[in-house]
């Protein structure tokens, strides 16, 4: 009822634009004609003597046709404000601050990425549950009961039964199987009992440990790759997370360092006002400054605008209330580190996930190829069997044949079928492929590597020089500001001095930031980033 009462407002807040706007153009109209009549009036001017007595009357007519307008325009009810959301759509509130190691912490806890993948890995550990249970004896029990008619004569049944399976790492496939029926009608009880045991020994295809064990192996290896998987999924989100509270640092020193902008360029305006005042700056001259002082304000205005983003984009990242007032607490200091690069390769390519992941499935590719050769062989095989039945007939009476059994050998060969060729090709162009990959990958991971080793060295020469710039334009700054108190500098010059200093601390603060990414970039390149945060999954 309240969205239908909001609804009818709109429209009827739309229904008196509607009228306002009828009225302005009927407002309009005897101006049109006035002015219509002003040019007919000029006309006859031009033409006859009684030009003098037009204009009064045209006056006159005027205000007979705008005052009932008038008066209708001020029935009008004006047009209601509209009104802002009551919610601030930027993080406000108390001001929460967070350390890194307590955001990465947050952020391992309730991240949904991380919860997603800890979840998958709940039913990955239970496909590998299956997998190991492939060499324990399967039984399957079934009982039935039944009423049956057939041709007019009725009689009731039941059964039970049982059968086993197992198979063995040799390929050795052991069958038990028990069944036993009963005929429940009163007067022609019976019932009758047979078990069976078989054993099938594999001698060409499907014998050995290698192939039988093939299908538990490649569950082991794809268990790793899974854990590989979750490791990857925590090192980019927690690399992720790092980034991101420091872009929201450095948004809040950008916030700071435009503030302290503004600041010194107010000062400056105090300053040309005292100088106007003592007659030693012209007044025309503060102009300049003023706009300085506006340009500042915009930059402050930007510079929260940006700092409430990256507040955003932090908090959905932890997965937390995104009206919190989240602050970085830690300042994002940088220190040089030694980077020994032989060391970091090596590391990168015997610890990085893709690294160790590409190396288990190309091991299941080689087992895939072991298998599809193996089929490629004749179905060669031993076999015997034994069965009993026992039967109790209510006419016949009870029946105990003997024992039979069998044991034999069994040959198949396939001929003309070249599906177990082309399962055999299509493995080894698998093999051939991931080998490729692999060799792929391990330079492309090197040179990974030695990319982001680079970029810390020349990250850390930015640094470097960017602080040295930045100590430059403040002292440049400080002398153009006692010059312009002498009266040796011009505005614009202090003007100019400022913004070389505001770029200089702009350049200062992304140097600092961009070195700190950089090493985090290459713990994640190298696959060192659980280690260097002493994270541990519980797996």
């Amino acid at each position: 009822m309240r969205n239908r009462g909001r609804i009818a407002g709109q429209i009827g807040q739309s229904g008196r634009f509607g009228k306002a706007r009828g009225a302005w153009r009927h407002l309009q109209l005897p101006g049109r004609r006035a002015a219509g009549g002003q040019q007919q009036a000029q006309a006859k001017a031009d033409s006859g003597p009684d030009h003098r007595r037009l204009p009064w009357l045209l006056i006159a007519c005027l205000c007979g046709a705008i005052a009932p307008d008038l008066a209708s325009a001020q029935k009008i009810a004006p047009i209601a404000a509209v009104r802002s959301p009551p919610a601030n759509p930027v993080p406000s509130g108390q001001p929460v601050p967070l350390t890194l190691a307590e955001t990465v912490a947050l952020g391992l806890r309730d991240n949904r990425t991380i919860k997603s993948a800890y979840l998958q890995r709940v039913a990955q550990k239970f496909d590998l549950f299956v997998a190991d249970t492939l060499f324990l004896p399967k039984l399957n029990l079934s009982a039935d009961i039944a009423h049956q008619r057939v041709g007019g004569t009725t009689f009731n049944t039941s059964s039970v039964g049982a059968a086993g399976t197992w198979l063995t790492p040799i390929g050795t496939r052991v069958q038990f199987s028990w069944d036993r029926r009963d005929q429940l009608d009163s007067g022609r009880t019976g019932h009758s009992d047979t078990a069976a045991l078989s054993f099938t020994q594999p001698l060409l295809r499907g014998a050995g440990t290698k192939v039988n064990m093939a299908p538990v192996r490649i569950a082991r290896l794809q268990e790793e790759i899974n854990k590989l998987s979750l490791k990857s999924t925590v090192i980019d989100t927690v690399t992720g997370i790092i980034q991101a509270y420091r872009r929201l640092s450095q948004a809040q020193s950008q916030v700071e360092l435009a503030e302290l902008s503004l600041e010194r360029t107010r000062d400056l305006l105090e300053t040309n006002r005292a100088l106007i005042v003592a007659g030693r700056m012209a007044a025309a001259d503060i102009v300049q400054t003023e706009s300085g002082v506006a340009n500042q304000e915009v930059a402050v205005l930007q510079a929260r605008q940006q700092l409430a983003s990256a507040q955003l984009a932090l908090l959905q990242l932890l997965a937390v209330d995104p009206r919190t007032n989240v602050v970085a607490a830690d300042e994002p200091d940088a220190e040089q580190a030694d980077i020994d690069l032989d060391r970091v390769v090596d590391l990168g390519l015997s610890s990085r996930v893709d690294i160790l992941g590409q190396r288990l499935a190309l091991e299941q590719t080689r087992i895939d190829l072991a298998v599809a050769r193996n089929n490629r062989l004749w179905d060669l095989s031993i076999g015997g069997s034994v069965s009993r039945q026992r039967v109790d007939d209510p006419i016949l009476g009870r029946l105990d044949p003997p024992t039979d059994h069998n044991v034999g050998v069994q040959l198949s060969i396939p001929i003309g079928d070249f599906s177990y060729r082309q399962r055999e090709i299509g493995a080894t162009t698998s093999l051939r492929t991931a080998e490729l990959r692999y060799q792929d990958l391990t330079q492309s991971v090197e040179t990974q590597i030695r990319d982001a080793v680079q970029t810390v060295e020349a990250s850390w020469q930015q640094l470097v020089a960017a602080r040295r710039a930045r100590a430059l334009a403040a002292r440049a700054l400080e002398l153009q500001q006692e010059k312009l108190k002498v009266g040796r500098a011009s505005n614009f010059e202090v003007l100019s001095f400022q913004a070389d200093l505001r770029t200089a601390d702009t350049q200062e603060l992304a140097a600092r930031i961009g070195y700190l990414n950089a090493l985090t970039s290459l713990d994640q390149q190298i696959g060192n980033t659980l280690e260097t945060w002493r994270i541990s999954l519980n797996d």
